[in-house]
């Protein structure tokens, strides 16, 4: 699936273009941190002479590595973003809403801009979600072992006089 606008071909108002992402659309992205999801992605666009708006509305689930037992899991994903597009003759980023396209450009791709939505709706820490009761689902056994060797380590941690120096002035 090609994630193109034809932007010549519009007339100016309002359009809406709906595409689904899948495992598939990572493959040029190597680097990615998703590698599998199922992501619905709504564009609103109004095309004028002056360019075209857009809004960005992504829903699904992605598969990410837990930071807490490192298994995988399906993660609910939302985000929505606007970006304006204006015809120039420099191409490139003004503003994180704003970037120029060249003027003879007929077609919009915006496969670039559904692939960083994507990383941005992913939070900084990715843990699995707590059960009713708040306790965390995560991999039992890899919780047990990182209780373990939490507790060794803190039983084997002896401290330096000097740090207890130093501790002595912060209270």
């Amino acid at each position: 699936m090609d994630y193109i606008i034809p932007i010549n071909d519009l007339k100016d108002g309002k359009h809406r273009y709906e595409f689904d992402v899948a495992d598939k659309f990572f493959e040029p992205f190597p680097e990615s941190e998703v590698k599998k999801c199922s992501i619905h992605v709504v564009v609103d666009l109004i095309k004028r002479s002056t360019g075209v708006d857009t809004d960005f509305s992504l829903k699904g689930v992605a598969t990410v590595v837990c930071d807490r037992c490192l298994d995988e899991f399906e993660m609910p994903l939302e985000y929505t973003a606007h970006l304006t597009f204006v015809p120039g003759d420099e191409p490139g980023e003004v503003s994180d809403e704003m970037v120029v396209i060249p003027r003879n450009d007929t077609r919009l791709d915006i496969r670039q801009y559904i692939y960083e939505f994507i990383n941005l709706a992913v939070p900084f820490q990715k843990y699995h979600p707590d059960d009713e009761n708040g306790n965390p689902t995560c991999n039992p056994e890899m919780i047990q072992r990182l209780e373990e060797i939490r507790a060794t380590q803190t039983d084997s941690q002896e401290t330096d006089p000097r740090w207890d120096k130093l501790k002595d002035l912060i209270n």
